[in-house]
């Protein structure tokens, strides 16, 4: 009986051993980006592909460049929109209010929390949210003229460990001029 049980563990253990072994590999290392181009950096598990379109709002058509990466069932997402001229005359709250339900809205969703929150010297929404599969947590920014989203999504069952620290990595730097 005692061989039984001794070979239990040592099988069990070497079962979880693979098991971590087999997680470490599925893990990606994360890296930090930069974009001086749209003036931020930000760390994921891969480097997030660019995409341009153009979105209608009540103050306009603007273009919207998103840096989305996969990892896994989660998508991590950072979309840069220059307003111009058009959100020097609007009441920053009322932009930033607006991004959130805009971002909320598109996806179907409905509001879980939010707060007001600050990068720097800069005011921005932080908010959770949920379609009918997804669970969304996100930050919008309005530096000067351009506005910050980042969001993460994930399937409800399967909330993203890693939302807080893509959205803690996402910070400002030099903006460069093309």
């Amino acid at each position: 009986m005692k061989h039984n049980s001794l070979q239990r563990r040592l099988v069990l253990s070497a079962g979880l051993l693979s098991l971590a072994a087999t997680l470490a590999a599925q893990t990606p290392d994360w890296k930090t980006y930069t974009f001086p181009l749209d003036g931020f950096s930000t760390s994921a598990p891969g480097e997030p592909t660019l995409t341009k379109q153009n979105v209608p709002t009540d103050a306009g058509s603007f273009e919207l460049r998103a840096y989305s990466v996969q990892d896994g069932s989660a998508a991590l997402f950072i979309g840069v929109c220059g307003y111009g001229a058009a959100a020097a005359s609007r009441d920053p709250d009322a932009l930033l209010d607006g991004a959130q339900k805009g971002a909320i809205g598109n996806v179907n969703g409905h509001l879980i929390s939010g707060k007001k929150i600050t990068l720097g010297i800069y005011h921005g929404v932080e908010f959770e949210a949920e379609s009918d599969t997804y669970h969304f947590s996100g930050r919008v920014y309005l530096v000067g003229t351009m506005l910050y989203q980042t969001l993460t999504a994930a399937p409800i069952a399967e909330r993203y460990p890693g939302s807080t620290r893509f959205l803690d990595s996402f910070q400002l730097i030099a903006h460069t001029q093309n």
